[in-house]
């Protein structure tokens, strides 16, 4: 009997699979022919893909001369970066707003005129346009749209950091080190005692704070890839609404939806295939 691979056991069979043929046609030396769109929409259909996404991936891949866009990070800031093929209009950037003050809205609060902290400030020069927020912890956040080449450039970043991971480990780490070996060496009664306590501290603290700061850097970044999913959807709404115009008609005839095969008791197939029988809806 044949093994039943789960929804995630797939997607890591897909990968490691794209992985690879990608490091055979390297070996190859480039002998080997790419494919077409019209025969990687073939393959994304096999394996269960949305060839329509596909084609917005060919389209964001154009824009942007086949660099990969994604998340970075830098020693204060979580960033990520993408080029989309659709302009931004007015109605999505409207849009965009409203999804930016609902992510944020347990941070928005009316500070009588302090602008960017609560409920964000909207700035515009030229036909480029900008959200900006810090909450009330000091997370400052910016979202920036600029036209590029008929499409738009998507620059999301949030300043988690005063400096980096290494340097904000040992200057939160030390004061507690330091506070925590002087009640050591308090109770003991002992210089010496108190020292290699600040040292054990120092020890223990430094790399507890640097993986707890590295740890809530890689949540927001996270959250920031989630966030850049959710604008995407929106400003690409009319671009994937045509594709799916164009492609509503292939070859000069109307494409048929996709039927879905149900499976019937046998005994309700015999009833319905009876003259007296009757098909009852659910």
């Amino acid at each position: 009997m044949s093994r039943t691979y789960s929804e995630k056991e797939i997607a890591a069979l897909l990968q490691r699979t794209a992985q690879l043929q990608a490091q055979e046609a390297e070996s190859k030396d480039g002998a080997r022919e790419g494919l077409s769109l019209s025969e990687l929409e073939t393959v994304a259909r096999d394996a269960g893909l949305d060839p329509q996404l596909l084609h917005q991936a060919a389209l964001e891949m154009a824009h942007s001369g086949g660099r990969t866009l994604g998340k970075n990070r830098t020693r204060t800031h979580v960033r990520v970066d993408r080029v989309l093929s659709a302009e931004l209009s007015e109605a999505e950037w409207e849009d965009v707003i409203f999804a930016l003050r609902r992510r944020f809205e347990s941070d928005s609060l009316d500070m009588g005129g302090a602008g960017s902290l609560g409920k964000g400030k909207i700035e515009q020069i030229g036909r480029s346009r900008e959200w900006r927020h810090t909450s009330f912890s000091g997370v400052q956040t910016s979202v920036l749209f600029r036209p590029k080449e008929g499409g738009t450039h998507m620059d999301i970043s949030q300043r988690v950091g005063l400096s980096s991971t290494k340097v904000e480990s040992w200057a939160y780490g030390t004061p507690f080190a330091l506070f925590f070996a002087v009640i050591t060496g308090a109770v003991a009664k002992s210089l010496l005692i108190g020292a290699a306590a600040t040292v054990g501290w120092l020890a223990f603290l430094v790399p507890f704070v640097y993986y707890l700061d590295n740890r809530w850097r890689e949540k927001k970044h996270d959250q920031l890839v989630e966030m850049a999913d959710e604008l995407q959807e929106i400003v690409m709404r009319d671009e994937r609404a045509s594709l799916l115009s164009n492609n509503a008609v292939k070859d000069g005839a109307p494409v048929l939806p996709t039927t879905v095969l149900i499976d019937i008791p046998e005994e309700e197939a015999s009833a319905a295939s009876s003259p007296s029988g009757r098909i009852r809806s659910r």
